[in-house]
């Protein structure tokens, strides 16, 4: 990949309220974590001046929202309507940030739901239409995040369902290499005109470490290389936990990209 590529750095909302100025010193573009707390208690005006003071820099911003009991495909109705109000209060939040992004999550686990992946689309259908439709009207894309998956056919049936260019894939590369049961380049050929983000952390296959670029097992060069093949310039995310691990990460990065 011989062109420089523009990455975005994990940061958690509160981390990023203390140490916005350090970031935008160190030429760090976020994507902001903000659980169910803080898309509840973020103040507008705080968001708009963390957008503008970015932007002025030259920096972009994107958006990774709660995942902890979230799934706008559950078979429980009452928990995919709070899936739905909560995703609905990330729109706010997307209101004021204006990111380029923002990744959710779908919620299809195989154990939950033994294969029934119709059941798991029509109540996702009940989820993503409006949203998708206010994510249109901002102008950000809402990225929906391989996590347990096996295989892409449930996010590819969400995908033919739903057609928009606000509405892509976002491809993390250590949850493929956790619980993938097929080979990643099948994941590509399936999703790839629509992948709009990409996650960049390594592992050893066993757990997802959240491991900078080269200290795990994944064979990242392999992985970009499917990037670049089938998917149209996603935006490249790398998600280090801690700030030790952030800095490691950063200069690995580079290595790749």
């Amino acid at each position: 990949m011989a062109n420089e590529k523009t990455v975005q750095v994990h940061v958690p909302y509160p981390y990023l309220m203390e140490k916005s100025e350090r970031l935008i010193e160190a030429g760090i573009n976020p994507e902001i974590y903000m659980d169910g707390f803080f898309i509840e208690e973020a103040v507008p005006s705080d968001l708009e001046r963390i957008r503008d003071a970015f932007a002025n820099k030259g920096l972009s911003i994107t958006l990774h929202g709660p995942y902890i009991d979230m799934n706008p495909g559950s078979a429980d109705e009452p928990v995919r309507v709070s899936t739905a109000a909560m995703y609905a209060k990330v729109l706010r939040v997307m209101e004021s940030l204006r990111p380029k992004t923002v990744v959710l999550h779908a919620g299809y686990h195989e154990k939950r739901y033994r294969g029934n992946y119709e059941l798991w689309l029509s109540q996702s259908l009940k989820t993503w239409p409006s949203l998708v439709a206010e994510a249109e009207r901002i102008g950000s894309v809402i990225a929906v995040e391989n996590i347990f998956e096996r295989e892409p056919s449930t996010l590819k049936l969400l995908m033919d369902n739903i057609v928009s260019k606000n509405f892509g894939i976002c491809i993390d590369a250590g949850h493929l290499r956790v619980f993938s049961d097929v080979d990643m380049e099948e994941w590509f050929r399936a999703l790839g005109p629509r992948i709009a983000e990409v996650h960049l952390h390594d592992n050893h296959g066993k757990h997802d470490e959240h491991l900078p670029l080269g200290e795990g097992s994944i064979d990242i060069p392999r992985f970009l290389s499917l990037v670049a093949e089938y998917a149209n310039d996603p935006v490249y995310t790398i998600e280090p936990h801690g700030e030790e691990t952030m800095r490691r990460a950063v200069e690995a990065v580079k290595k790749y990209l």
